[in-house]
């Protein structure tokens, strides 16, 4: 069981406000994106969004600062990601919230907190998300764009 333990710990790379997860998929990088904002001086602000197509058909979106750093993630397909790997440290404040909520007819949870945004929803073999940390957001990121 420890052994177990372990092994789990080394093969769960966290994301969300980290390095890039490791989904044991070869990411497709989606090139680099510029967020000129009007009236900025000419070192804009870029991100990177690293996409990865799971074992399960689902779709990952990883948004990365210039520092390799993730900020933004999102998902979309047939079943969810391993969210405690794709959430990191953010993944307790998920499922706190939903341990706060009554089961019955609930398809979607949506936690806004200072530190992190998630929103989760779908049903069987239709699950999306996305998440955020407010405070990392690259400067004109408009979070709209999360695919």
């Amino acid at each position: 069981m420890l052994v177990l333990s372990l092994l789990q710990g080394a093969l769960a790379y966290a994301a969300l406000g980290s390095s890039p997860s490791n989904f044991g998929t070869t990411p497709m990088r989606q090139g680099a994106r510029s967020l000129a904002a009007a009236g900025a001086d000419s070192a804009a602000a870029v991100y990177t969004v690293s996409q990865s197509t799971l074992d399960s058909g689902t779709v990952v979106r990883e948004y990365m600062n210039a520092e390799g750093v993730v900020f933004a993630v999102s998902w979309n397909g047939p079943a969810l990601p391993d969210l405690r790997t794709l959430l990191g440290d953010k993944f307790a404040v998920l499922t706190n919230t939903a341990a706060k909520r009554p089961k019955a007819g609930h398809s979607q949870l949506a936690v806004e907190q200072q530190d992190v945004v998630i929103v989760s929803g779908g049903h069987m073999r239709a699950y999306a998300g996305h998440a955020w940390i407010p405070g990392a957001l690259p400067a004109g990121f408009d979070t709209s764009v999360i695919e």
